[in-house]
């Protein structure tokens, strides 16, 4: 069974029931018991259902889904992002220190990340969401202090920048509400513009993954101007004037070669 569709049911009998054991799943689905662990996970942080000891609940009972601006970004232009994410993987050498920002589209790396374990990582966050679904022994997570901003599923706030500030980076992964030439990357949440200036500041090098759909796209405040971006990742449905306008421009820019394969693949 597809991974998407298989997650989809797991919800369906969770909501039907109210409440579903681990083990049972894993023997309803055919599948190991640690894909299950992974799906409940992806559910959770879909704010769907609620983890509890051996299994999960169903929070239908409680409230309906929290229509968060996390949840409406995740579920937009899933396939361009996570072809993105396996793209960056790429730039993702063994051994390396790097930042994770609490985007959609750096979630999606995170979740294809967990699946390939060829590499060992020390990987710094302010995403809840991803620290709570890397369970790979091989990667090291290091969450940052400050205040969760339950709308943005992020931490922010002056402990974090502070925190932040005092490490060293291999590499930042970032995304953003938008990108133009005279903005750079830019955002909404003035929280945010800090943690990726000061992110910025103490790594080596900066990668911004960034869907087609977000070029041209201002928003009230700068992050970093395209002159500080080391590479950008975006999807195929790129425009190819708009492409061409950002490359002769001097952005570092490639496409993710098509849509990313469905995550069936896990067992």
């Amino acid at each position: 069974m597809d991974t998407s569709l298989r997650r989809a049911s797991i919800r369906e009998v969770v909501d039907r029931d109210g409440y579903a054991k681990l083990n049972s799943l894993s023997e309803l689905f055919g599948v190991a018991p640690v894909t299950i662990h992974r799906d409940l996970d992806y559910l959770v942080t879909e704010g769907v259902l609620e983890r509890v000891r051996g299994g999960a609940r169903s929070l239908s009972g409680l409230h309906h889904e929290i229509r968060t601006d996390f949840n409406l970004r995740r579920s937009q232009v899933i396939e361009q992002k996570r072809a993105i994410a396996r793209r960056a993987l790429d730039e993702i050498p063994d051994g390396a220190t790097v930042f994770f920002d609490a985007s959609t589209t750096v979630l999606e790396l995170a979740l294809e990340l967990e699946q390939d374990a060829s590499r060992s990582l020390t990987i710094v966050t302010n995403s809840p969401a991803i620290a709570f679904m890397l369970h790979a022994p091989y990667i090291r997570v290091i969450v940052t202090p400050g205040e969760v901003d339950q709308s943005l599923r992020a931490i922010t706030g002056l402990w974090t920048a502070e925190f932040l500030g005092g490490l060293s980076l291999d590499t930042a992964f970032v995304s953003a509400a938008g990108l133009t030439v005279s903005g750079g990357l830019m955002t909404t949440q003035r929280e945010l513009a800090e943690i990726t200036k000061t992110v910025f500041a103490r790594s080596e090098r900066r990668i911004a993954l960034v869907d087609s759909t977000k070029f041209d796209a201002p928003a009230l405040l700068s992050m970093a101007p395209l002159g500080q971006l080391d590479l950008v990742i975006t999807d195929a449905e790129m425009l190819s004037s708009v492409e061409k306008k950002y490359v002769d421009g001097g952005l570092p820019l490639v496409r993710a070669p098509g849509n990313a394969p469905s995550r069936g693949r896990q067992s």
